[in-house]
C-alpha cells in the first residue's frame, strides 16, 4: 500500500469523458459526432475575434459586462442575474462544487448528458438515474426518486443524446412538486433549435422561483465551441454564491468579444435555425424510408435506433462510415448500445453522409 495523497470520495468512480470522434489532422473528414454548428460563426463574429487579438496581453473584464449586456438585451433578462463561464459545463461544475456535499443525491434522466454524473461523483454525492418513457424524461419517475437527501435535479431540455424534450407544463409540474431546497437545473444547450409551441427554455421559472437555474451555451447555434463560452440565468442568491468561487478571469477577451458579436447577430442565428429545421425534417424522412427508426428530435442532431434491423447494426455502420472518414457518435456510454447520434451538418456533408448510408444499407441487404 502506498502513501500517495488520495482523491476525494467518488472521484475514482468516474469514467473520463470521451467526446465525439474526429478525423486525423491534415486529412479531410466529415465530423458529425459533437453537435457542432453546421454553418460556423458569422463574419461579424470572426471580425470581433480578430479585433480581440490586440488585447491578448491584458486581463479580461472579470465581470464580463459587454457579454452579459448582449445576453440580457437579446433575451430580455435582468443583467444582474446572469453569470458567464468557460462553457456551460464550467457553470454546471461550479454549481456542483458549491452545493453538493458527500452523501447528497442528484437525480437526472437515465439517458442524460454524462457530465451530470461526473459532477455528482466528483463531489462525493450519489448519482441517481430516473427511468425515461420513450427516451424522454419522465416527471413522475423523477419525483418518485426525490428524498430528503436530494440536492440537485438536472434536466437537459432538449436532452442530449436523445433530442427529446419536456413541455413547459411538465417542467413547471416538476418544479412545483419539489421542495425549495432542491435545485432544478435546466440545461438549455440546444434551446435555440426548438420550434415546438409547448416549449419554454426556463426563463419564466427562474424569474418566478428561488430554486431554478437555466444554463445556455455558445457552442451550438452560435458556433463558438472552441472558445468555451456559456452562461446561466439564476436567482440572485445563486449568482452571489457562484461569483465567490469562479475564477476571477474565467472568460477571455476573445471569448467576450466574439460572444457579444454572436449574441447580437440575430440574422445568423435565424439562418442557422432555419437550416437545421429544413435538414432535420429531410434527414428524418430519409432514414425512415430506409427502414431505420428515428427518435423525433427538436435539436441539431438525430438519434437512430438499429435494434430491430436485420443484418444492420450501429457498430458496423459506424465502422463503415469511419473508413469513409465520416465520424458520428456511438452512444453506448449513455446506455444506448444499439443507437447512433448524428449531427445535422452542412448541405454538402449531409448529402455525402446520406449517399454513404444508403449505399451501406442497400449493400447489406443484398
Amino acid at each position: 500500500m502506498n502513501n500517495y495523497i488520495k482523491p476525494g470520495p467518488g472521484i475514482m468512480q468516474i469514467k473520463p469523458y470521451a467526446g465525439g470522434k474526429s478525423g486525423f489532422i491534415g486529412k479531410k473528414s466529415i465530423k458529425l459526432s459533437s453537435n457542432e454548428s453546421a454553418l460556423g460563426p458569422s463574419l461579424r463574429v470572426k471580425e470581433a475575434f480578430l479585433k480581440s487579438l490586440d488585447s491578448l496581453a491584458i486581463y479580461p473584464d472579470g465581470k464580463q459586462y459587454a457579454l452579459k449586456e448582449a445576453i440580457a438585451k437579446n433575451n430580455n433578462l435582468d443583467i444582474n442575474q446572469i453569470i458567464c463561464g468557460a462553457g456551460s459545463d464550467e457553470i454546471l461544475t461550479l454549481i456542483g462544487n458549491a452545493y453538493l456535499t458527500p452523501g447528497d443525491e442528484v437525480i437526472y434522466p437515465e439517458h442524460a448528458f454524462v457530465l451530470y454524473k461526473i459532477i455528482t461523483l466528483a463531489n462525493g454525492a450519489i448519482p441517481i438515474a430516473a427511468p425515461e418513457k420513450d427516451l424522454t424524461a419522465d416527471v413522475d419517475s423523477i419525483l418518485n426518486l426525490v428524498t430528503s437527501k436530494t440536492k440537485i435535479i438536472f434536466i437537459a431540455n432538449p436532452n442530449n443524446p436523445t433530442g427529446t424534450y419536456l413541455s413547459s407544463s411538465e417542467i413547471k409540474r416538476l418544479q412545483s412538486n419539489i421542495p425549495e431546497n432542491i435545485l432544478l437545473i435546466i440545461d438549455g444547450a440546444y434551446a435555440e433549435y426548438v420550434m415546438a409551441n409547448n416549449y419554454d427554455c426556463g426563463v419564466e421559472l427562474v424569474s418566478a422561483s428561488n430554486n431554478v437555474v437555466m444554463t445556455r451555451t455558445f457552442s451550438k447555434v452560435h458556433a463558438l465551441a472552441s472558445l468555451r463560452i456559456g452562461w446561466a440565468y439564476c436567482p440572485s442568491h445563486i449568482i452571489d454564491v457562484l461569483d465567490r468561487i469562479r475564477g476571477p478571469f474565467n472568460v477571455s477577451i476573445p471569448s467576450i468579444m466574439a460572444g457579444s458579436a454572436a449574441m447580437n447577430d440575430i440574422d445568423h442565428v435565424n439562418h442557422s435555425v432555419a437550416h437545421n429545421a429544413k435538414w432535420r425534417d429531410h434527414l428524418h424522412n430519409f432514414y425512415t424510408e430506409l427502414g431505420i427508426k428515428v427518435i423525433p428530435s427538436v435539436a441539431n442532431f438525430l438519434l437512430l435506433d438499429f435494434k430491430n434491423l436485420e443484418n444492420i447494426n450501429s457498430n458496423t455502420l459506424e465502422k463503415y462510415l469511419n473508413e469513409k472518414n465520416i465520424y458520428i457518435r456511438n452512444v453506448a456510454d449513455y446506455g444506448l448500445p444499439t443507437h447512433l447520434r448524428i449531427t445535422i451538418g452542412s448541405e454538402k456533408d449531409n448529402e455525402t453522409l446520406l449517399g454513404e448510408i444508403q449505399k451501406y444499407v442497400e449493400d447489406t441487404r443484398i
